[in-house]
């Protein structure tokens, strides 16, 4: 298993300042969570980047702070809007591939929008955001989330048959726990389709644990993953909220690193 954390762990401290702590903490693999429009600016890719290389340490994936806005912005019926707001995805395509990153997760629509967003649009717009990352040489994947259209395993399927081979997936733990799905029934239905991992523990404490403080079973997950010859990273991804996330990432890791 190749183990890594994301920056989004040390939430709100500065992206290049969390960065830096996990190159410290000894991850050589992370995902960059961004923050704000001016970290997508070349010069500070770079700087992260300067960041990385000199510990050693892969960013192989981003996760733009702009998903909050997907539903209407993205995925919405006003079409200006949607071309207003698709240079975000642009620039962050171009900010994974100055980092080296060949993964971009994205969220998508809510499963309770204002205004019904059709699968058929969805698929279509999803489509384009696929084409603006192929251009710049990284894949855009679909996380599974909660109150997300993509928390159903029926809609990553019906998603699967209209994509094609444009369709991959960022698996996370504790949003198929927090959307009550089976998440062994989901990592086998997509296991060929998964290329990246956000991992968590989860158990009677609560569905966002440090890896091997709940009860998961990390095990049967890595066999599933296995048998599809998964090659991806699995990212440790918690929350910092009344926990020391530096100590829970260095037990995490000792942890995982047994499986």
């Amino acid at each position: 298993m190749e183990i890594g954390a994301s920056t989004s762990c040390f939430y709100p401290l500065e992206t290049e300042k969390a960065l830096k702590k996990i190159t410290r903490l000894g991850f050589k693999t992370t995902e960059v969570f961004t923050n704000s429009l001016c970290e997508l600016e070349d010069s500070f890719a770079l700087e992260l980047k300067h960041i990385a290389d000199d510990a050693g340490t892969q960013i192989v994936s981003v996760h733009p702070f702009s998903s909050f806005l997907e539903s209407s912005c993205i995925f919405g019926d006003y079409k200006r809007r949607f071309n207003d707001f698709i240079g975000i995805y642009e620039k962050t395509c171009h900010f994974a591939a100055l980092l080296g990153a060949n993964i971009v997760v994205i969220h998508g629509a809510v499963t309770a929008a204002k205004i019904p967003i059709p699968d058929e649009r969805y698929f279509e717009r999803f489509k384009i955001l696929c084409d603006i990352g192929r251009r710049e040489g990284v894949t855009v994947c679909q996380e599974n989330v909660n109150r997300f259209k993509s928390q159903s395993i029926d809609f990553c399927r019906k998603m699967r048959s209209a994509m094609g081979s444009d369709f991959h997936m960022v698996f996370d733990i504790k949003q198929t726990v927090r959307a009550e799905q089976d998440t062994f029934a989901f990592l086998e239905e997509f296991k060929n389709e998964i290329v990246h991992l956000h991992i968590s523990d989860n158990g009677a404490n609560g569905n966002c644990l440090p890896p091997g403080k709940g009860s998961f079973d990390f095990r049967k997950m890595k066999d599933i993953l296995d048998s599809a010859n998964y090659s991806g990273s699995y990212v440790i991804e918690i929350y910092s909220a009344n926990i020391d996330v530096e100590a829970e990432l260095r037990e995490s890791k000792v942890f995982l690193e047994k499986i």
